[in-house]
This record gives C-alpha cells, structure tokens and sequence, in this order.
C-alpha cells in the first residue's frame, strides 16, 4: 500500500463526549487519501471503543504507555505519520 498523501492526526485522552462527531467528520470529506493516525494518550472513557467502532482502514490508533500530554503525543503522532502533508484535528 503507498503512503497516503495525508495524515489526519488527532490525539485523545477521555474524549468520549465529542470524538465520534470529530472521527466522523474526518471520515465523511471527500477527499479520500488520507490516513487517520489518532494518538490515544491513556484514556480510561470510551475512547478507544468509539474509534474502533467505526472499523475504518484508514484508522491507525498509537496507545501511549503512560499519559504524556497533548504535546508530547502530537510529536509521537508527527514521528508516526506517512503523509507527505499533516492536518491535525481536536478530539472535541
């Protein structure tokens, strides 16, 4: 698979309460050529059962190991992203 031409990069610590309009916004533009890197930075909500109920390929989920910040998880996700151009999005 060739590298998309776009990372989406959100990150999520607890945002259950806005993230599956946020996801769902991401997922319903037409442009298609994206991946969608979203850092979960420890959330103990629902987080993760969202985002992974949407079962969308271009979905890629990073698990911090500990809570490190909005910060430090965007420098994770810009390490891990494949697109040849970044556009960042919140989680709310």
């Amino acid at each position: 698979m060739a590298d998309p031409l776009v990372t989406v990069l959100m990150t999520v610590h607890n945002g259950w309460e806005y993230l599956k309009e946020s996801v769902r916004s991401v997922l319903s533009q037409t442009f298609e050529d994206f991946e969608f890197l979203i850092i979960n930075d420890c959330s103990t909500d629902d987080s993760v059962k969202i985002i992974e109920s949407f079962n969308d390929e271009r979905i890629v989920i990073h698990h911090n190991e500990k809570n490190l910040g909005q910060t430090k998880s965007l420098n994770i996700g810009l390490r891990l992203a494949r697109g040849k151009y970044v556009a960042r999005m919140d989680a709310d």
